[in-house]
């Protein structure tokens, strides 16, 4: 008797509908190839990387779109996808970022830390700190973190500590934006966690897949609503504070993007479109966050046409 594959064995942890369109596809001259792939994973953390390519597939295939998979390209490696849509073509190189967090973790939020939110300085911070803190442990936090935020620029980081130099937490001057106030981010008590270098090794890798002369497009997903951020971060720079420029108007401080993103300057020109999505294995839909490059843009028929397709 044989075994099940990867989509037997983890249907219960997918949405019902994919699983049922999916199993669909064994026999598809487009997708069959993708449908075997799937079911050959032994894990269901490598299931996922090629399960976000099935949820891809299956969002364009239901908006009209002809798709061939891993398609090869001149260098020997493959695009995920070439995408034919009314007469046009585009190349998709889909790539998942492991970026769950730990299973079976609780956080429980002190009420003090809403006090930051008053604090009148247009900027996102987040804060983390130890789990079991006392009440007068996080009173410390918060007291330090005020007297830090009246002051700290984008990219600061400040580490609170006890009377016995035992660490209780940390704040971080994440980036601008346009509210008067303090914007907070709760971290995990872990610590602050940066998932932008991985999303730049991940938007490099894609890179390396493109197909010469053609548009090509690169989907980044991961499974946390802030992965959104990092992802951006990626490609278009880490925030800066930029004082050779003009600030906007009621603003002290002008805030522009570092040189280290991936769309800076005319670093790998050949890239104009990419997104970002949140998979989530149980859930169906897919929305797709896609960010368009001001330099070298694409034409305006096709980024009508990718805004429609996504």
């Amino acid at each position: 008797m044989d075994s099940p594959g990867a989509l037997e064995r983890f249907a219960p942890r997918l949405h019902p509908a994919i699983v049922a369109d999916v199993r669909t596809w064994s026999d598809d001259p487009e997708l069959g190839k993708l449908h075997a792939s799937l079911d050959a994973h032994p894990s269901f953390k490598s299931f996922l990387d090629t399960y976000a390519e099935a949820v891809v597939a299956r969002h364009l295939r239901a908006r009209g779109c002809g798709l061939a998979f891993e398609v090869p390209t001149p260098s020997g490696r493959a695009c995920d996808f070439e995408v034919t849509v009314d007469g046009q073509q585009c190349y998709l190189h889909v790539k998942r970022a492991d970026t769950e967090p730990p299973r079976g973790r609780r956080l429980t939020i002190s009420s003090r830390l809403r006090y930051l939110e008053r604090i009148e300085r247009p900027y996102v911070v987040s804060v983390r700190w130890h789990e079991g803190v006392t009440d007068t442990q996080m009173q410390r936090l918060v007291r330090s973190a005020r007297e830090f935020i009246t002051h700290a620029h984008v990219g600061d980081e400040l580490v609170v500590h006890d009377d016995d130099g035992r660490e209780i937490g940390g704040v971080l001057i994440v980036a601008p934006w346009e509210g008067p106030h303090v914007s907070l981010a709760i971290g995990l008590p872990t610590g602050f966690i940066d998932e932008v270098q991985r999303m730049r090794k991940l938007l490099r890798r894609a890179h390396r897949q493109f197909m010469p002369r053609a548009v090509n497009v690169i989907l980044v997903c991961s499974s946390n609503e802030a992965d959104g951020e990092d992802f951006e971060d990626a490609l278009l720079g880490s925030h800066v504070e930029r004082w050779d420029a003009f600030p906007p108007r009621g603003r002290r401080i002008a805030h522009g993007r570092a040189s280290d993103g991936l769309w800076h300057g005319h670093r790998y020109a050949d890239s104009r479109v990419a997104g970002w999505f949140r998979l989530v294995p149980e859930e169906d839909g897919l929305g797709v966050r896609l960010l368009f490059r001001e330099e070298s843009p694409v034409e305006p028929e096709f980024r009508t046409l990718l805004e429609r397709m996504f």
